[in-house]
């Protein structure tokens, strides 16, 4: 489905137009197979004059993929305010982060070719967007390890890229290996539970030393059976 942020664009609706038809379009058969002339015929355009408010079609790209990574961190952030504990929290980014990836394989792709992938990307706008959506896993984790939630052999970052790393390589695979027959949901949980038994530090044990009165009791009586079979002093 096609977001449907309210926020415009410098152009308005023709903007909002242009980037709603051309997620369709991506969506549905792909960049490769996506022409401007399509994009163009869908808002009612000529294809030159798509050119007066987009400069060529990476750029394009670019545009719908930072919008994309915009609505999905703003979803996320609404969502995280509503849950309490921080395994609650790891599990919803895993899924969430995992159905980015599963649910919108075209776009994904889109994303890895041709924005992260190039060589302007590492100062990019582009760049600043995904680092404020993967940063509210990064948050997430480091306020949990300064609770004394999380074992802190990694700091925030580390562990956002462990996490966020591996749930993307093994959505690549499936998506490389084109594989739809598993379950989304039980996979992010299975995966989410991996990582929380990984970094947790389990609740300590109760202390080998306290003893309940009536174990006192016990003792107290057996110790005193005891010395009355004792030989007289």
């Amino acid at each position: 489905m096609a977001p449907t942020g309210r926020k415009k664009g410098k152009w308005g609706d023709r903007e909002e137009a242009i980037l709603n038809a051309s997620w369709a379009l991506i969506a549905r058969q792909g960049y490769e197979k996506t022409t401007m002339a399509q994009i163009a015929l869908a808002v009612g355009l000529s294809e030159g004059s798509l050119y007066n408010y987009v400069s060529n079609k990476q750029d394009l790209a670019i545009r719908v993929a930072e919008r994309w990574f915009q609505q999905n961190a703003s979803h996320i952030e609404a969502s995280l305010v509503t849950l309490s504990s921080t395994r609650d929290k790891l599990g919803f980014l895993v899924l969430q982060h995992l159905s980015t990836i599963l649910e919108h394989r075209e776009l994904y792709m889109m994303w890895i070719r041709e924005v992260r992938a190039t060589s302007s990307y590492s100062t990019s706008h582009s760049r600043d967007i995904f680092r404020g959506y993967t940063g509210l896993l990064r948050d997430v984790l480091g306020e949990a390890m300064a609770r004394g939630e999380l074992r802190d052999t990694l700091d925030g970052a580390e562990a956002r890229d462990m996490i966020l790393g591996g749930v993307e390589h093994i959505a690549w695979t499936q998506i490389i290996q084109n594989r739809n027959d598993f379950d989304v949901g039980d996979l992010a949980r299975r995966l989410s539970d991996t990582y929380w038994n990984a970094l947790s530090i389990p609740p300590s044990p109760p202390s080998s030393t306290s003893v309940e009165p009536d174990q006192l009791e016990r003792i107290s009586q057996r110790l005193a059976a005891i010395e009355a079979r004792l030989p007289p002093k």
